[in-house]
């Protein structure tokens, strides 16, 4: 490229301040990388270059912590997210999610998630509900599909109201009035919208007579329980006549033994520490107390054994798996056995003085063997236990799904709750927070860390 003789000085001077602008940036920038440099110098000449490297090894250590916990709780609140958006989803295609009582049976809890699961994959195939007219709107089509849609899912909304309402009033002796209650409400609706003939399907009423049969088999159930147990009580008062027991208090006797027998020989491994501390008259006085406690401990212990042996005599009886989760924390199980003719009295009685809050039941199985079955269950998770150091206290770290696989594998089958209500629990935190002023509900959200 050329120039001429008018454009070089205009070119000179412009490619001048390019260079004095450059020179100016070149020295703004070594200004505070010296300065920087000088910084680091001083701090050098302050800390050595190893301390340096670990406090940096150290807030590296911290992020990194910082960042795995954020992680973390990231997961949870994505994985919490994803469960209800899928619960909104169901709600707004016109099918709630059942609502469980907690005793409600495991078992029907997951037959109903799967029927209901069915019957939503039915409504997003569009084959929950018949159209049998194509409808336009003042010449719309677009706006005929959208009432014909709308009509869809009100009545959609309306049958899984009136199916709620059958299946509520229904019991264990009136299924047939309830499946006929819902043949009615269908004939019901489809009248009130026989004006754009909607209908709905028989897919979907049969899925939803399905769902109505798992209810009933579980009400069934209950009334077949109420049932054993009378017979199981029949069986426990004939065994207690056999072997001679004279009540069916003998759980609460066999602690209170094992409590005393405890507080006999911790006051017995005093007095023997005091006697090694002192001589003359008061040692030969401590010597005929020592002598006197070492004679009750015996005594104790025999009663023990008897109370024991007697508890393996007697077969029939009930194995419980209770937690506490107000008092010991979650993931954590009593495995106990029973021969009250009321078992839950036994766990009524566990929880009233002993732990701040009462037990949740996740099973009562009745079982001719209870003490087999009870010492198989402690031998299998033996390495879980809680107390290390004494047997007798039947803790442990397990979780109630853990040891139903464990019975189920044996052939012992009962009706399992995994949800714990923990009432008094959760009412008591609820009130603590109310004092302290700071009554919120725990969320996900709460859990995040500050800063990550």
């Amino acid at each position: 490229m050329e120039f001429s003789s008018d454009q070089l000085p205009y070119l000179i001077h412009t490619f001048s301040i390019a260079l004095v602008v450059a020179a100016v940036a070149l020295f703004v920038r070594a200004f505070f990388l010296n300065r920087k440099v000088a910084a680091m110098t001083a701090d050098m000449a302050k800390k050595p270059v190893p301390e340096l490297v670990g406090e940096l090894e150290k807030a590296k250590s911290s992020i990194t912590e910082k960042l795995e916990k954020g992680n973390a709780a990231m997961s949870s609140l994505l994985e919490a997210c994803a469960g209800a958006e899928a619960q909104v989803r169901q709600i707004d295609a016109g099918l709630p999610p059942p609502n469980f009582k907690i005793d409600d049976d495991e078992s029907l809890k997951s037959d109903i998630r799967a029927a209901r699961a069915r019957q939503l994959e039915l409504i997003k195939t569009q084959g929950a509900i018949t159209s049998l007219t194509s409808w336009e709107w003042f010449g719309s089509k677009s706006d005929g599909d959208k009432l014909i849609k709308t009509y869809n899912k009100l009545m959609i909304s309306a049958f899984n109201a009136e199916f709620d309402m059958a299946r509520d009033k229904m019991r264990y002796n009136s299924f047939d009035t309830a499946v006929t209650k819902l043949y009615s409400s269908v004939d019901a609706l489809e009248r009130l919208a026989e004006t754009v003939n909607v209908l709905i399907s028989p897919e979907y009423l049969s899925l939803k007579e399905e769902e109505l049969r798992f209810w009933h088999a579980d009400l069934v159930r209950r009334q077949e329980e109420k049932e054993a147990r009378k017979r199981e009580k029949a069986i426990i008062r004939e065994q207690n006549r056999e072997y001679g027991h004279a009540s069916d208090d003998e759980d609460e006797e066999d602690d209170e033994i094992e409590n005393q027998l405890a507080l006999c020989s911790a006051e017995l491994e005093r007095a023997r520490a005091r006697a090694a501390q002192i001589a003359g008259d008061e040692l030969a006085k401590l010597e005929l107390e020592i002598e006197k406690i070492e004679t009750e401990k015996q005594e104790l212990a025999a009663r023990f054994e008897r109370a024991t042996a007697q508890a393996q005599i007697t077969r029939a009886g009930y194995v419980y798996v209770i937690s506490n989760i107000g008092s010991f924390g979650e993931g954590v199980c009593k495995i106990g056995m029973t021969r009250r003719l009321e078992p839950m009295a036994r766990v009524v009685e566990l929880g009233d003085a002993s732990v701040p809050y009462r037990f949740d039941v996740h099973t009562l199985a009745f079982v001719d063997d209870a003490p087999k079955l009870e010492k198989g269950l402690h031998k299998a998770f033996n390495s879980r236990r809680v107390n290390k150091d004494n047997p007798r206290k039947e803790f442990f770290f397990v979780s109630p799904e853990e040891v139903r696989t464990l019975m189920d594998k044996v052939g012992i089958k009962s009706s399992w709750y995994f949800e714990c209500d923990a009432r008094e629990f959760r009412e008591s935190e609820l009130m603590r927070e109310a004092k302290l002023g700071e009554r919120h509900v725990k969320s996900a959200s709460a859990e995040l860390p500050e800063s990550i």
